[in-house]
């Protein structure tokens, strides 16, 4: 399990952008509940909030950890009604509200404190951040800690590494969007080496490095398939060679 906020969350969680057959990605989704993962990423740019409160019905539980990110535009001038917006989609109050690709980001996250003042949010954070935003958003903050960075993490892109040991240091999840960089982590020669040698899918050593490379990292892969499900819930049993 991981943390964010200080509460339990699986080690994966899924995203939903772009999602292609919205009857199989519930499917999925179901049965990534039913696996154990409680960890679900959606935004009112990705329109995938009903996918995901069908999904929470129909397992039976809204008892599921949901990240959802509002434009900063949203934000900055239509806070309230945004945020109702995806309280009557998801049909709960969003665990964590994100700023979605920021850009002023220092009165972006202090309208989202006003969030949690409404009860419309539960936790804050960022999303697509530099280092410099990043730094910004700690220090606007007056009474809510930002929780999570929702960054493109991958092996074949690692520029977010660069706030990986302060996120350590503040025990702030990083929320890994675009874990597999669309296919192209698979194909690193290492990457295939190891799965060769452990016999296992590429996307499960890939899954497996970005938890190995700290307890922060939290991995978001979108899939609307079982058998890829099962590939990258595979990667958070195996444990890499030290080298």
């Amino acid at each position: 399990m991981r943390r964010i906020g200080g509460e339990k969350v699986s080690d994966i969680g899924l995203g939903s952008w772009a999602v292609r057959n919205p009857k199989a990605f519930v499917e999925t989704l179901i049965y990534a509940f039913e696996l154990g993962i409680n960890l679900v990423d959606t935004a009112e740019m990705y329109r995938t909030e009903p996918l995901i409160r069908e999904a929470m019905e129909r397992y039976g539980s809204k008892d599921i950890f949901v990240t959802t990110k509002l434009y900063p535009w949203n934000i900055r001038y239509d806070l309230e009604k945004s945020l109702k917006r995806q309280v009557e989609r998801l049909g709960k109050v969003p665990d964590l509200v994100l700023v979605h690709w920021p850009e002023d980001i220092a009165t972006e996250v202090r309208e989202l404190e006003r969030a949690v003042d409404m009860g419309l949010a539960r936790m804050i954070g960022v999303s697509n951040v530099t280092k410099e935003q990043y730094e910004v958003a700690l220090q606007a903050t007056k009474k809510v800690e930002i929780v999570a960075v929702q960054n493109k993490y991958s092996p074949t892109f690692r520029k977010t590494e660069e706030i990986l040991p302060d996120l350590e240091r503040r025990g702030i999840a990083l929320q890994a969007h675009t874990p597999l960089d669309r296919g192209e982590a698979l194909n690193l020669p290492w990457v295939k080496e190891l799965a060769d040698k452990l016999g296992v899918p590429r996307a499960s050593v890939v899954i497996a490095w970005l938890l190995s490379r700290s307890p922060v990292v939290i991995p978001i892969p979108k899939t609307e398939s079982i058998e890829h499900l099962k590939e990258l819930w595979e990667g958070t049993k195996i444990k890499l060679p030290e080298a």
